[in-house]
């Protein structure tokens, strides 16, 4: 924008109001009418007001608010008016902006630098008064900046002391009267005589100064038209999650009272008075994108074609292509329910209907898509970084009393808890709920979103007096059947395994217990029939009398299927395949040969090892012989023994080697054969 829009930006902060509508000599405010709260960290700020003629309204905000307004803004004029480009000054980096300059001052420069900068410049220098010239200055001189240089000074030799060499920056100047250099030091200001230049110096000194500024930004909208017309400002902006609290009021008799209150919290810098206010229930996707600060890139810097020579090169060579029972009447548990003296003042649990009289639900409910409105048909006034309660909900509901078991939230007791069914028009968004029981206060619960006629149980208090015992037996297997497809056996296996609940109540009042169990998807549930399903749990209702116990048995069943590759499996597993009640007897004359032809190439192996074992034994002696009769005589008798003794073992060793031959061939043909059989067993 260069320096007219710093300077312009610099005026419109000084503006007091949040949006002024400029009519003239007039300004108006155009007030917040309404705002509408999300829960993913946004509100939608919505201003109305009228305008005449060619308007322009100036927008401040806080400059983190600057991107989701430059994403979100709407602007209508009703009337036939039109809207021209919305104006605003972003935020350059400053470094960037006052680059921008003909004088550089982003670097912090010294008075030495900075005059050096300016070379070329006409200038006026005003002097300090030498000792000399008395208390007058000297008159100022003018000139263009030649230059800035640094000397070395020794200052005068002092009698004891050592001169030390310092510098010294001085000022060259071209005047009428030639090159005139000036100590910096005797410098007491220095005028800038170009105005267009003294302009820049100030233009960059208020960049300067705005870039400390991040309290407010203006934007500016500008109207085109005629006469007196309505107009729309719209905005997001970052709000905090608007959050609900309920209560529910179990009386006695009658039914449930649930009330809703919305905290709602105006963190603007703004008051909101007689504002329309909406809260949406549901995630919208919300994000935030810098929208409001400029980027720049980096571009190549490329050279004239005819500072560069014409190279040759080689081009590349191209690659290859290549988803229970009634529910009873509320009663309040034991812990609820204490003697008491009448007393004149009503108590809760018998004022259920003032209470509901007293409060006024201030919001009607409908659906926006995947979201839920709650719309507050009263007008609501906050002050600004103020809070308040909004009463959305006020209506009776239906409510059960039950006691909850889960074993993984508490081993012995069950807690108590109540079914709500949401018997309103309104989506209930989650939140937490204080529930109170006859007259006094029962515990708190924790509620999801709960659409209309949705059910939920909340869990308010621990039940201590019921105790839950649970025993969970071994999983039992039968076998269905037995068949050999190709030499697999494959055998179906049904397993059964059951829970035992017991069951007791030591209180004076009957209890209606729901027991959860993990629900399994390949488990069936064969006892009880039937069940209330969850995502993740069976949910069983098990009504137990006062004083009394109730057991519950679950079973579950399963059907597996078993795979033996037969050709693979041992003897062992054969054996226990064979004793199968459940096997045919084909099947069973199958296996029994399998069985028996395992025997018969087990025989053969066994004799093959007997052969080798031999053939080996004779060589270990035929070693000996050897030894000894490299130490006789060759014409000794013995020697002529050990002579024949070794034609003899040779003839042993032939033998062996032909038994085994044989053995090893029949060993072949007995395997060959058996996989040949199981791999045309089909039973």
């Amino acid at each position: 924008m260069g320096k007219r829009g710093v300077k312009k930006a610099a005026t419109l902060v000084a503006v007091p109001s949040l949006v002024t509508a400029v009519l003239g000599q007039t300004q108006e405010m155009l007030p917040i009418t309404r705002v509408v709260l999300f829960r993913s960290g946004v509100g939608y700020i919505e201003r109305t007001g009228t305008i005449e003629g060619d308007a322009a309204l100036t927008l401040m905000l806080r400059e983190p608010q600057m991107n989701d307004l430059l994403k979100s803004m709407v602007l209508i004029d009703f009337d036939g008016g039109r809207i021209l480009p919305v104006q605003y000054a972003p935020r350059d980096p400053l470094a960037h902006t006052l680059a921008s300059y003909a004088i550089n001052i982003a670097d912090n420069p010294s008075r030495a630098v900075l005059l050096s900068r300016l070379r070329g410049v006409p200038v006026e220098v005003h002097l300090q008064p030498t000792a000399a010239g008395g208390s007058s200055a000297p008159a100022p001189v003018r000139g263009t900046i030649l230059s800035v240089e640094t000397r070395p000074v020794r200052p005068a030799a002092t009698t004891g002391s050592q001169s030390v060499v310092r510098e010294e920056d001085y000022l060259n100047l071209l005047t009428e009267q030639g090159i005139q250099t000036l100590s910096l030091d005797s410098v007491v200001s220095v005028r800038l005589l170009d105005e267009r230049l003294q302009r820049e110096l100030s233009s960059a000194l208020q960049t300067l100064a705005s870039g400390l500024d991040t309290t407010r930004k203006p934007v500016q909208l500008q109207f085109q038209g005629r006469g007196r017309r309505r107009v729309l400002v719209g905005y997001l902006t970052e709000m905090p999650l608007w959050k609900m609290t309920y209560r529910l009021v179990l009386p006695e008799q009658g039914k449930p009272l649930l009330q809703g209150w919305a905290i709602v919290e105006n963190t603007t810098d703004e008051d909101w008075r007689n504002v329309q206010v909406s809260l949406v229930a549901g995630r919208p996707i919300s994000f935030v994108q810098n929208l409001y600060e400029p980027f720049y890139i980096k571009r190549p810097s490329v050279r004239l074609s005819i500072e560069e020579w014409l190279q040759p090169f080689i081009p590349e060579a191209k690659l290859p292509t290549p988803e229970l029972g009634a529910p009873t009447p509320m009663e309040p548990p034991a812990a609820a329910v204490r003697g008491r003296a009448r007393e004149a003042m009503p108590l809760l649990g018998e004022s259920i209907e003032e209470m509901q009289r007293s409060v006024e639900q201030m919001a009607t409910g409908r659906e926006r898509g995947a979201l839920f409105e709650y719309r507050v048909q009263v007008p609501v006034s906050i002050a600004r970084q103020q809070s308040a309660m909004l009463p959305v909900i006020n209506q009776a509901v239906e409510a059960e009393a039950v006691s909850l078991y889960n074993p993984a939230q508490h081993a012995i007791h069950p807690f108590f808890a109540v079914r709500l069914t949401n018997t309103t028009n309104l989506t209930l968004m989650e939140g937490a709920v204080t529930v109170y029981y006859g007259d006094s206060y029962g515990g708190d619960a924790l509620m999801g979103t709960l659409e209309p006629k949705g059910e939920q149980i909340l869990t308010y208090a621990l039940d201590l007096g019921v105790e839950v015992s649970r025993d969970q037996q071994d999983t039992r297997a039968d076998i269905l059947s037995v068949k050999i497809v190709r030499g697999v056996l494959h055998q179906q296996i049904k397993q059964r395994r059951t829970n035992r609940y017991t069951l007791t109540n030591r209180d004076q009042r009957a209890r209606q217990v729901l027991i959860e169990q993990p629900f399994e998807g390949e488990w069936q549930l064969t006892e009880p029939s039937k069940a209330e399903r969850t995502r993740n749990f069976y949910r069983f209702r098990v009504p137990v009398e006062a004083g009394k116990s109730a057991t519950l048995q679950v079973v579950e069943e399963r059907t597996l299927e078993e795979r033996y590759a037969l050709l693979e499996s041992d003897e062992n597993t054969l054996q226990i395949l064979l004793r199968n009640a459940k096997a045919s007897e084909v099947v069973q004359r199958a296996l029994q040969e399998i069985l028996n032809r395992r025997k018969q190439i087990a025989e053969l192996q066994t004799a093959i090892r007997t052969q080798q074992e031999r053939i080996q034994s004779i060589e270990r002696d035929q070693e000996r012989i050897r030894a000894n009769m490299g130490q006789l005589d060759r014409a000794s008798d013995l020697y002529k023994q050990y002579v024949q003794k070794l034609t003899q073992q040779e003839r042993e060793i032939e033998e062996a080697r032909q038994k085994m031959e044989t053995l090893q061939k029949q060993l072949r043909d007995a395997q060959r054969n058996l996989a040949d059989y199981i791999q045309n067993l089909t039973l």
